[in-house]
């Protein structure tokens, strides 16, 4: 059967990007599917400002994918960059921005990638047990962008 064709029916999905230049400044930003989980009429999460992504030149980024009409609810990239404000690790605020909205939506299904002004990141997600959450890095450690994969199998959200 294979994979669906580019652009087609069942092969489309959010991209989020944080990027952290070598001085430290960073931007995030995210495209929108439009089309899974959008009701008629209304706008998307990605341009909300916390709920697609976010960014603050003093402490880093965040963004997000998945179920945008309850993401808006609990603006999860702000959530995640005002807790490294507060001293979480990236991955600690990325648990934290995932579980505050599978406390009230257990069935939520997205995903959201954290990244400090330093380059450290951190990744959570609330998927299907079977879905890992696919998320690539690049940074000068690794030398080459490297997909990596997030996988539900121990617990509804999991941290990297």
């Amino acid at each position: 059967m294979g994979a669906p064709p580019p652009g087609g029916p069942g092969n489309h999905d959010t991209i989020g990007i944080i990027v952290v230049d070598a001085k430290g400044n960073i931007a995030a930003g995210t495209t929108t599917n439009g089309l899974t989980y959008k009701i008629p009429g209304r706008v998307g999460d990605s341009p909300i400002m916390g709920a697609g992504s976010y960014a603050d030149g003093e402490v880093g980024g965040a963004v997000c994918t998945g179920n945008g009409d309850i993401m808006m609810r609990f603006l999860p990239s702000y959530q995640a960059v005002e807790s490294m404000r507060q001293g979480k690790s990236p991955k600690e605020a990325a648990d934290d921005a995932i579980q505050r909205i599978a406390k009230y939506y257990p069935g939520f299904s997205g995903a959201i990638i954290v990244a400090n002004i330093k380059g450290e990141y951190g990744v959570a997600a609330s998927l299907p047990r079977d879905s890992p959450f696919p998320f690539c890095v690049y940074n000068p450690s690794l030398g080459k962008a490297t997909q990596f994969y997030l996988n539900q199998t121990d617990n509804p959200f999991s941290v990297l």
